[in-house]
């Protein structure tokens, strides 16, 4: 009996010696040493600097990077937040850091035309707060946009932003290592042919994620393409600073599948697998591959957990510094730190962000800016008004083959062990295998390859009621389901909306009211989408692995469907206009809110300067005229490349 004490004894402190290795690691893994980085404002009480970026999302990323690199000049990149746990690098747990402290989580107002089946009708809106911003939370898809959607920016006024002007810079994220499409189509990508890296190339020296890999790993060759056994695997890599990874559908039963499928639905069909930004299994976003390589820069100062309250202006109407509120929990209330600018203040704070810093500093609708009692800069009717996003309707297919991610593949130790060791499996991705559309068209489809959910997790990130949920998801229960969600959207959404101020602080969230299906066109063009994913799934690609599309019984819903025999009957336009206005979901892509234009009631002009002031410009999603055909991260690092230049233009 007292050996077997002793033996369970040795078990546990083993047990327990391990977890507390593995959790001490975790930790390690997201700490980050920023020689740089200032936590307390008040050190720089009047200082000034030649330029100060105001967010470090993905564009504040970029443009930190690009403006420091000159070591004459003086860069500040404020953020509100500090650095991103270890959870952010792993790509499929992306979702887990929504509704945490590295989450702004926001809400939309009450929405009147859709969300009938959400809490209080309202989306959520989880937008990153830390260095690197939403590029450390969002699903990493890499897309560059078709020629058409810059084309129509510079319709709506977005002069030298049409695609001939971007396709230097989309060009710059996007270009292959090996062979590609010359000409900026995302079209066709070809076979990986690069050679291998050893760890210690692969691996920059001030990367401690490395050590995620075993010592062996690392002195081993390692190749970038996603294929584990052919050296002919599809790895993509920017020849600036990103770094792509293609699913490839040799390796991925769904890609295959969904790649095959337009050769019955048509060759007008672009359907193509999806892309990351993601690095040997690890989140690469802008702040790994811009901002992190900056860090050691003398010239670049980065200041975390700080808000800027305002920008401030002389007499001419010229930036002179911003006003910036210390962290809470400093003590005892700390007044506001100005700092100065020599040459330009740079806001990059994103389109949820920037409206209301350019409201609270003046620059705004007069009307509204009054009502708050704040002073008029500038009357600039355009802030925060033509806010638009992508909606998502998720529906459910289920398969009857060894496909898809499911909750028991996730929390196995295999997969754990896989991802630990080689950056591989289904912990490496965010499951999404393929993206496809009409060539040029104003709808889509994805393929999100989850084929069981956890309950409490997705409704935690969606804000789904019980019914509807479960309605939408109806294997809900079995943790080992093998299937798929199609997400049905529409690329073009012509429904805007606006963000408004609750009151003149900072700290106070605004009205978020983007008005999602507020136009009926949205539905049209939503329902071509729903119809689209519903033929792929009858196609005999699908067919092959028993694809079956599961329409949501929706009880408001009832009198317009589903279909009784879903194989030979197709839903009524009134069922999916009904279904969509109750649980489609938004894309996490808002924009629009301070556009380029010509005309002067525009928010910026086609060089981002904000009109009616001088010293300040606008780098973020919020310049978009109108969205892009698909997720829009890659589109604004392009933005902030352009962005940049522009500004050292002007400097020179």
């Amino acid at each position: 009996m007292g050996c077997l004490k002793k033996l369970v004894l040795a078990s546990f402190v083993t047990a327990a010696l391990v977890c507390g290795a593995l959790l001490l690691v975790w930790i390690w893994l997201g700490v980050e040493i920023i020689p740089n980085q200032i936590r307390d404002p008040r050190t720089l009480q009047d200082r000034s600097f030649d330029y100060i970026i105001v967010g470090a999302g993905t564009a504040g990323c970029v443009l930190a990077n690009r403006l420091s690199e000159n070591p004459n000049v003086t860069v500040l990149l404020v953020e509100a937040g500090d650095t991103f746990g270890a959870a952010s690098i792993i790509p499929l747990i992306s979702t887990a850091m929504q509704g945490t402290k590295y989450d702004w989580a926001f809400r939309t107002t009450p929405q009147k035309y859709s969300s009938h089946g959400l809490g209080n009708n309202q989306q959520l809106l989880p937008r990153g707060k830390g260095l690197g911003g939403s590029g450390q939370i969002n699903y990493m898809l890499h897309f560059t946009g078709i020629p058409e959607d810059f084309d129509r920016w510079e319709r709506l006024g977005a002069r030298d932003w049409n695609w001939r002007g971007m396709k230097p810079y989309l060009d710059k994220l996007n270009h292959p290592v090996a062979g590609g499409d010359q000409d900026g189509d995302d079209d066709v990508l070809q076979d990986c042919k690069q050679e291998e890296l050893t760890g210690e190339e692969l691996y920059e020296t001030n990367n401690h994620y490395a050590s995620i890999l075993s010592e062996s790993d690392k002195h081993a060759s390692i190749s970038f393409c996603t294929r584990k056994a052919s050296p002919q695997n599809r790895h993509l890599s920017a020849t600036g600073r990103l770094h792509i990874t293609e699913v490839d559908p040799r390796d991925s039963l769904l890609a295959k599948v969904f790649t095959d499928a337009p050769l019955e639905l048509g060759e007008q069909y672009h359907f193509n697998p999806a892309r990351y930004t993601i690095r040997n299994g690890i989140r690469w976003s802008s702040y790994h591959a811009y901002l992190r390589p900056a860090f050691g820069r003398p010239n670049l100062s980065i200041l975390t957990s700080t808000s800027v309250a305002k920008i401030l202006f002389d007499d001419t109407n010229r930036t002179k510094g911003v006003l910036v509120q210390p962290p809470i929990g400093t003590g005892h209330h700390q007044p506001p730190v100005r700092i100065t600018v020599g040459r330009e203040v740079i806001l990059s704070a994103g389109a949820l962000h920037t409206p209301q810093i350019l409201k609270l500093s003046g620059i705004g609708p007069k009307l509204e800016l009054k009502r708050h009692g704040i002073e008029v800069v500038h009357d600039a009717p355009g802030v925060g008004q033509n806010y638009f996003d992508h909606l998502n309707l998720p529906l459910f297919v289920s398969i009857n083959a060894t496909a898809s991610v499911t909750m028991d593949k996730v929390l196995s130790v295999d997969s754990i062990r896989q991802y630990l060791q080689h950056g591989r499996g289904v912990l490496s991705t965010t499951a999404i295998a393929g993206i496809g559309s009409p060539r040029g068209g104003r709808y889509g489809i994805i393929l999100f390859g989850m084929g069981s959910v956890d309950e409490q997790a997705l409704r935690h990130v969606s804000n789904m009621e019980e019914d509807t949920f479960r309605a939408f998801f109806p294997s809900y229960q079995n943790t080992s389901q093998e299937g798929f969600l199609f997400l049905s959207t529409c690329h073009q959404p012509a429904s805007r909306g606006g963000i408004f101020l609750r009151d003149r602080h900072i700290d106070s969230v605004p009205f978020f009211n983007p008005n999602y299906l507020k136009d009926r066109s949205d539905i049209g063009c939503m329902i071509q989408a729903i119809r689209l994913a519903a033929r792929t799934v009858r196609t005999d690609a699908f067919r092959s692995i028993g694809a079956h599309l599961h329409w949501p019984h929706i009880k408001r819903c009832s009198n317009f469907g589903p279909p009784v025999n879903s194989s030979t009957e197709q839903p009524s336009d009134r069922y999916l206009e009904c279904i969509l206005r109750t649980s489609a979901l938004t894309g996490h892509h808002p924009g629009g809110t301070a556009a380029i234009g010509l005309h002067s009631e525009a928010v910026v002009d086609n060089q981002l300067r904000v009109n009616g002031v001088h010293g300040l410009r606008v780098v973020d999603a919020s310049v978009f005229p109108a969205p892009v055909s698909g997720t829009p991260n890659s589109v604004v690092i392009a933005v902030a490349e352009k962005g940049s230049d522009l500004i050292l233009q002007n400097s020179n």
